[in-house]
């Protein structure tokens, strides 16, 4: 059996107009469809899928599994995240890979804000730094 590339990223919130709220006008992500149901963003390479709470999922933030987003420059994403009212935990500090973040959802799942070293860029699939020096 052939796996494709990996697409979607699905969350399960308990309250879909308050995180869609937050990863629209907090994270900024594209929103491509919103219902009551299910509500997806564009994240680049990847689609991040929300799914409201039922009997058969339910919100988890602690279970081991956390989304990662690459910006530019992490000082100018974390100034934003934070004049858009967002929660950021840790950092931005400096890493072995470049410089992190990380910012919780209303839920409480933890989304990290990744600027990768330069000399790391292309092993992550990123294109190289545009205007930064």
């Amino acid at each position: 059996m052939m796996f494709g590339k990996l697409g979607l990223v699905m969350v399960v919130v308990r309250d879909m107009d308050r995180s869609v709220t937050f990863y629209r006008d907090v994270l900024g992500l594209k929103l491509l469809l919103q219902q009551s149901n299910w509500s997806q963003f564009d994240a680049g390479n990847i689609l991040i899928g929300l799914h409201p709470e039922g009997d058969e999922v339910k919100v988890s933030p602690t279970t081991g599994m956390s989304i990662g987003i690459y910006v530019e420059d992490i000082d100018k994403a974390v100034a934003e995240i934070r004049s858009r009212n967002g929660r950021v935990a840790v950092g931005p500090r400096p890493e072995p890979f470049g410089k992190w973040a990380l910012v919780f959802d209303p839920d409480g799942y933890s989304v990290q804000i990744i600027e990768m070293a330069r000399s790391l860029r292309a092993q992550h699939k990123l294109a190289p730094e545009s205007g930064k020096a």
